[in-house]
């Protein structure tokens, strides 16, 4: 089984290390597969691809069953459906990774429909989001396979970029002296 995680990870946090953590012990013979978007994806305030990866590596370099992948730096972005086709060409019993806040907008996403009959999906409830319940009304007319798991870390990359004092707290020591290598996100040495 490959749980395949997906996000910007701009920057991964500590959160990101949870829920891997999480999904791992969970599921206690698969593998977690991270998919950072490619540089295409064009969401503001996000670092290249490389750097993103890079941390992410350093981030889970302990972890013997975390794949970071190159998928989407490697083709123009078509949508997770087709990203996750080709990951089948490598890999069997594919399962996508979510955050229920994804949830709301979910059917804009391409080939959503396919997206869901044809992977299943693993939960993490966030607050603020669509409950089991309602993810469940929402989706009645499609064929889908839905496990939920609880985990709400109350912290977004997107506070953490605006918020030099969250940094110390989300990020871990190898991933904000990488920022400060590079310079990513204004980062100075005083707020570390």
């Amino acid at each position: 089984m490959v749980l395949v995680f997906g996000g910007s990870f701009n920057p991964p946090t500590k959160a990101h290390l949870e829920i891997v953590e999480k999904l791992l012990e969970r599921y206690d013979h698969a593998r977690v597969l991270l998919l950072p978007v490619g540089d295409d994806y064009h969401k503001p305030e996000l670092v290249s691809f490389w750097h993103r990866r890079n941390m992410l590596e350093r981030l889970f370099k302990d972890k013997n069953r975390v794949i970071v992948s190159n998928e989407e730096a490697k083709a123009p972005y078509h949508g997770t459906l087709e990203t996750l086709k080709r990951l089948n060409d490598t890999y069997d019993d594919i399962h996508f990774v979510i955050g229920s806040d994804q949830l709301a907008g979910l059917k804009k996403w391409i080939n959503y429909e396919e997206l869901l009959k044809r992977y299943p999906f693993i939960i993490l409830t966030r607050k603020n989001a669509l409950t089991e319940e309602e993810t469940e009304r929402k989706f009645a007319d499609i064929t889908h396979d839905f496990t939920f798991i609880d985990f709400d870390a109350d912290i977004s990359s997107t506070e953490i970029r605006r918020e030099h004092e969250l940094r110390c707290v989300w990020l871990t020591k190898e991933v904000r002296e990488y920022i400060e290598a590079y310079n990513l996100y204004e980062m100075r040495h005083d707020h570390v």
